[in-house]
C-alpha cells in the first residue's frame, strides 16, 4: 500500500491558503516573512524555503522553468487535484457529520442553566453581604452588577436554547 505523503506547514500555507502559482524561491521567501512573525533573518527564510522547494520538486508537486534567479515554480497537475480532493472529502465529512443530531443543544442547555444557578447564588451572597456590611458597598456593588449582567445573558440563553428544543421536539413529534 502506498504511504500517503504530507506537505509541509510552510507549502501548505503557501501553496494552498495563499494559492502561489509561477513564483520564485524570493517571492515564496517574503510572502513568507509577511505571513509568519518567527521569520526575521531573510537568508535563512530563503534557505528554508528553498529546501522545501526542493522537497516538493522531488515529490513532483512543483515544476520548474528558467534558471539561476529567473527560475519559476508552477504547482504541478498532481498537486492541484491532491488539493481539490482532499477539499472535496473535507465537505464530505463536514456533511456526513452533520446528521440532526441536536444533543449538543441540551448538553449547552444544561451547562448555562447550572451556571445560571452559580450566578444567582452569587447575586444572593453579594446582596447579603452588603445587609451584613453596608461598609463595603464600593466593593461589593462592581461584583453585583457584573453577576446582574451575566445572570441576564445566561437567562436569555437558556431561553434561547429551551425554545430551539421545544420547536424541535414539537416538529419531530409531528412526523
Amino acid at each position: 500500500m502506498k504511504r500517503s505523503e504530507k506537505i509541509s506547514a510552510i507549502m501548505y500555507k503557501l501553496l494552498v491558503e495563499k494559492g502561489m502559482d509561477s513564483f520564485s524561491v524570493v517571492d515564496a521567501r517574503n510572502l513568507l516573512v509577511a505571513l509568519d512573525a518567527k521569520y526575521t533573518d531573510l537568508a535563512a527564510t530563503r534557505q528554508v524555503v528553498y529546501r522545501q522547494i526542493n522537497k516538493c520538486l522531488k515529490q513532483g508537486w512543483l515544476v520548474s522553468t528558467g534558471v539561476g534567479r529567473q527560475k519559476k515554480f508552477y504547482v504541478s497537475d498532481s498537486l492541484k487535484e491532491m488539493i481539490a480532493g482532499n477539499k472535496n472529502a473535507l465537505k464530505a465529512s463536514e456533511n456526513k457529520s452533520k446528521p440532526n443530531d441536536y444533543s449538543v443543544l441540551l448538553t449547552e442547555l444544561k451547562e448555562s442553566e447550572g451556571e445560571l444557578k452559580i450566578v444567582l447564588g452569587e447575586i444572593d451572597e453579594y446582596r447579603s453581604l452588603l445587609k451584613r456590611f453596608p461598609e463595603l458597598l464600593l466593593t461589593i456593588q462592581p461584583l453585583l452588577q457584573d453577576s446582574k449582567v451575566r445572570s441576564a445573558t445566561l437567562l436569555g440563553k437558556v431561553n434561547g436554547l429551551t425554545k430551539v428544543l421545544q420547536t424541535l421536539h414539537l416538529e419531530g413529534s409531528g412526523c
